[in-house]
């Protein structure tokens, strides 16, 4: 019996590795007699972010575009995996009105600038469909629909649930085995209580020393923004209103959480790397060092933990949930470029890469969370997670899930609970015009404070939560220079 999930991904991947089409497919998928007609030698092109999902499903997915519609051929074109610097490029593109570019490939939190300044195409007539709330909504500006959701990421907390295990000195409790009721602020001192315990020298130990309580990604770009975005909404500093504008009434607090972070960071410091390390670490570098053994948790995507657990596994028990307070949405959504020749063959191609059968390929096998309901109800289209063998890791998804749909004990039917929960849980980017500005703009101010020789060395001048709200205020409304 040929199940649905069996067509979808089978028969998706099955076309990439045949030799021909079968007769009426280009129907079923989307015919092409109502588009443009191309030029010899012309694609549509889509400017994109370096693809990230396992196994170039991005890639894969423009291929079997290309064999449906062999008459209007597609693309892509990547630039750099930084997302400042691909912005850039994106940018620069559409400022020019470059009609080599039909599609953009968008971080979320770009739309409202690329919408306000007329360099998308909105998408009339789209609807919501099956997509999930706030990825569709971050494809919307104004009252119109601009972008469709490609795919999603949820800021998730992973664990090494060996170390958790030794610092109970036994398994890790089936309930409450970390404090998450008590937000951020909970999480990290049991973070540290944990550092303080198996961190250090692993003499004696099988395992490698510990120097890091949480990895995260504080390096000098997106990443940050990100990463103290979710700590403060973690600690309820901060708040979006129903606009998607970031509030930032209660100073007090986000300067005792800023020098609260400043204070840990420091204090670790003087190890071989210490939490400090996170200073310097991107996605790339805290996964590094978490899969080597030496972070007790670590902040990261969804694609993570594809990683720890494939081929190149870390040597120890992962376990995984929502970071506290919820995790900020990533994700990227496809827009029609306003300069684009082909105006309608690129939106069909929009469509096509934003469809079901889309979304399970790259939930499925590219290690993004879906932007639509149906692959999280598939019950035959486990995420990520292997069976646990001693259920340590199904107690862990247990905590972040209660007993999973339906009341399952199936660890598999969980991990697709966990990640869906998350994405529940997950906290939209504020949806600003500016928000690059309040981006760099946040960064500038509180990279100074937890840096070293930052304004809060040594508790002697505390964070100035007041000053940087001013700072905030004026950078989503485009006044950074001001003040």
């Amino acid at each position: 019996m040929i199940t649905r999930r069996g067509f979808i991904v089978g028969g998706a991947v099955g076309l990439l590795a045949g030799a021909g089409l079968p007769l009426g497919l280009e129907r079923l998928f989307g015919g092409a007699a109502d588009l443009e007609t191309f030029s010899q030698g012309d694609h549509l092109t889509i400017l994109s972010g370096r693809d990230q999902t396992d196994g170039g499903q991005r890639r894969l997915l423009v291929e079997l575009w290309n064999r449906v519609h062999e008459r209007h051929p597609a693309q892509i074109v990547e630039v750099s995996s930084n997302a400042d610097l691909a912005y850039s490029t994106m940018l620069s593109a559409a400022q020019a009105r470059e009609p080599r570019y039909d599609v953009y490939n968008l971080d979320i939190p770009w739309v409202p600038q690329f919408a306000q300044s007329g360099y998308l195409r909105e998408l009339d007539g789209a609807t919501r469909g099956g997509f999930l709330g706030e990825p569709w909504a971050a494809g919307t500006w104004d009252g119109g629909t601009y972008a469709l959701p490609f795919n999603s990421d949820v800021g998730l907390l992973y664990c090494n649930l060996d170390l958790i295990a030794e610092y109970y000195e036994q398994e890790v409790p089936a309930t409450d085995p970390i404090p998450l009721h008590h937000g951020w602020a909970g999480l990290e001192t049991f973070a540290h209580e944990v550092f303080a315990e198996v961190g250090g020298d692993a003499e004696g130990l099988s395992r490698p020393p510990v120097d890091t309580a949480i990895a995260l990604q504080l390096a000098d770009y997106e990443g940050f923004t990100v990463n103290l975005w979710e700590i403060l909404l973690g600690t309820g500093a901060v708040s979006v209103d129903a606009t998607g504008r970031p509030v930032f009434q209660d100073v007090d607090m986000i300067g005792d959480t800023v020098d609260g972070l400043a204070r840990r960071l420091r204090a670790s410091a003087d190890g071989p790397s210490g939490t400090a390390a996170s200073l310097a670490f991107d996605e790339q570098g805290s996964l590094a060092a978490f899969a080597a053994g030496r972070a007790v948790f670590l902040r990261h995507w969804p694609r993570a933990l594809r990683l720890l657990r494939g081929s190149d596994a870390a040597p120890f028990r992962v376990g995984f949930m929502p970071v506290p307070g919820g995790g900020v949405l990533g994700g990227q959504s496809l827009a029609v470029a306003a300069a684009s020749r082909y105006p309608v063959a690129a939106r069909r191609l929009v469509e096509f890469l934003t469809d079901e059968r889309s979304h399970q390929l790259i939930f499925e096998r590219g290690g993004f969370a879906a932007s639509r309901e149906a692959p999280y109800r598939d019950p035959e289209a486990p995420w990520a997670l292997e069976p646990a063998t001693d259920g340590l890791s199904a107690s862990l998804v247990d905590y972040a899930t209660g007993k999973g749909a339906e009341g399952t004990n199936d660890p598999e039917r969980k991990a697709n609970d966990a990640l869906r929960l998350a994405m529940d849980g997950a906290s939209p980017r504020p949806r600003l015009q500016h928000y690059v500005e309040l981006s760099e703009e946040f960064r500038r101010h509180v990279r100074a404070a937890l840096s070293p020789a930052g304004s809060a060395a040594g508790g002697e001048v505390p964070f100035d939560g007041a000053r940087f709200a001013e700072r905030m205020e004026a950078a989503m409304d485009g006044k950074v220079g001001s003040g």
